[in-house]
């Protein structure tokens, strides 16, 4: 089980959390996870504190208490999708263990689940509701994401799935080109998740001719 702990801001020590905190603790998590699950499904304006609460099994009280009212709770709960989508990506680029097409692979394939289980509207609508929510999102993607991102790319040239003279910019303009084409097209998906990916991580590397050399869906 790990140890809960918090720091200490006086000394730099992080000391062990006591029974109090470690309730509290689990209780804000379960909150955040009910949100999450919420706002992914139906999205913000449909969701309300009392849905949370209920999910959750907390009082509506609790979440105010801790969280202050809707607003902060949203905010909150966008920064823990990005902190966990983030170290899902992270632990993905960083294994030595796995090729760059493997990656990549592996990307495709979480984030066409994303979109089978996610309001498509949800993360459009809580940037453009709340600016702040925007102005982390932009943080984050320019000093976490992205240079992640590049150590993949750099990791694709040394194996040579990347031409070496392509700009990183370019990449990064395919790669979104190619994830917003996935959202706009979620209608053409099926039950067969694996097939579709092995398809579009073929198209990713190889075009419409495609390598004829490499069977798919084998």
């Amino acid at each position: 089980m790990k140890q809960f702990i918090i720091p200490c801001m006086i000394s730099g020590e992080v000391w062990p959390m006591n029974g109090f905190e470690k309730r509290k603790e689990r209780k804000k998590r379960s909150i955040l996870d009910a949100s999450l699950s919420l706002f992914s499904e139906y999205g913000v304006q449909k969701v309300s504190i009392q849905e949370i609460a209920a999910k959750a099994q907390v009082s509506q009280v609790t979440i105010y208490n801790y969280f202050g009212g809707k607003d902060e709770l949203v905010f909150e709960t966008i920064k823990k999708f990005f902190y966990e989508r983030f170290e899902q990506f992270r632990l993905i680029v960083r294994n030595p263990d796995r090729s760059f097409k493997d990656k990549i692979n592996h990307v495709i394939l979480e984030k066409k689940e994303n979109i089978l289980h996610m309001d498509p509207g949800f993360l459009q609508t809580v940037l453009t509701d709340h600016p702040g929510i925007q102005e982390f999102v932009q943080s984050f993607t320019q000093n976490e994401s992205i240079p992640l991102l590049m150590e993949l790319i750099e990791q694709g040239k040394k194996e040579g799935d990347v031409h070496p003279d392509i700009s990183f910019r370019s990449v990064l303009f395919f790669i979104n080109a190619f994830y917003q084409a996935l959202q706009s097209a979620d209608h053409l998906f099926d039950e067969s998740i694996t097939a579709f990916t092995e398809e579009i991580t073929h198209m990713f590397f190889y075009g419409l001719a495609g390598d004829q050399n490499q069977r798919i869906n084998q």
